[in-house]
């Protein structure tokens, strides 16, 4: 519960208006991961746990701010945390089922966020039946609109596949995570994830030391080609990876289209 307030108490400012402090699903997408990377037995149920104690606290947080802040902001919220956990959702149904391992110990789930004794309200909170109905796999003849995931893996296919010499791309978190990629078969995406947070820490320190001002673009050149880092908004970062006969401004250009598209969806 303690990094759900910090995260609460970062976002929100005196403001009430929805539209002055923007609503942010990547930092709620983070936040859910790292719970779920504490969680021994990551199978629907305990996953619904956490959700579900995640969207009490949030009511509960929210409506303890001070000034307080208006339903409709307290409905937009819930709307982000809902969209970052179908995000989650999605990962998790296409991933290995780690309940096969006969070894999984039955331990307790992060208590930051698990261990909660929250009363939930009828009209803010759904119940375990309603939550698990919600996000729980969908007969496959039945068709449901794009989730934010496939979305943002939309706009990354058609980046590498319509930008001349771009041969891979992500998006990836400020502080290392990866959201979605088009990756080699042979890249790791922690790894790259992890880079690309190092490389833009440092190039935004060196662009303040040597009066640079903010930090717009990060470009790495080697012998096979360009690393190309850009910010996408919302804590978010595009990072293209091209072959030695890209053309920059046209890469800068292609990659600034997609921003704007991804922008729409996160």
């Amino acid at each position: 519960m303690g990094r759900l307030a910090s995260l609460l108490s970062r976002a929100h400012g005196p403001h009430d208006d929805v539209a002055a402090v923007p609503v942010t699903t990547a930092d709620y997408f983070i936040l859910l991961s790292r719970a779920m990377e504490n969680l021994p037995d990551s199978s629907p149920e305990r996953r619904a746990e956490v959700y579900q104690s995640a969207r009490q606290a949030l009511v509960t947080q929210l409506r303890a701010m001070d000034p307080p802040v208006s339903r409709s902001r307290i409905k937009a919220e819930q709307r982000a945390l809902d969209d970052a956990v179908e995000t989650l959702e999605t990962r998790a149904q296409t991933a290995p089922d780690p309940t096969d391992d006969p070894e999984t110990n039955q331990q307790p789930a992060d208590p930051e966020i698990s261990n909660l004794s929250i009363a939930p309200s009828e009209d803010d909170t759904m119940t375990q039946h309603q939550f698990q109905s919600r996000f729980a796999p969908r007969p496959a003849v039945e068709e449901k609109p794009m989730s934010r995931l496939d979305e943002i893996n939309r706009v990354l296919r058609k980046l590498q596949s319509d930008s001349f010499g771009v041969e891979a791309c992500a998006l990836i978190s400020e502080d290392g995570l990866m959201i979605a990629s088009v990756l080699a078969a042979d890249m790791e995406e922690t790894r790259v994830a992890g880079m690309t947070a190092t490389l833009l820490s440092l190039g935004g320190r060196a662009a303040m030391e040597l009066g640079r001002s903010h930090l717009q673009e990060v470009i790495i050149r080697g012998e096979s080609g360009y690393a190309v880092l850009v910010s996408a908004g919302r804590g978010a970062l595009l990072l293209a990876l091209t072959n030695e006969n890209s053309k920059l401004g046209l890469t800068f250009f292609d990659m600034r289209e997609a921003v704007r598209s991804l922008q729409k969806v996160l």
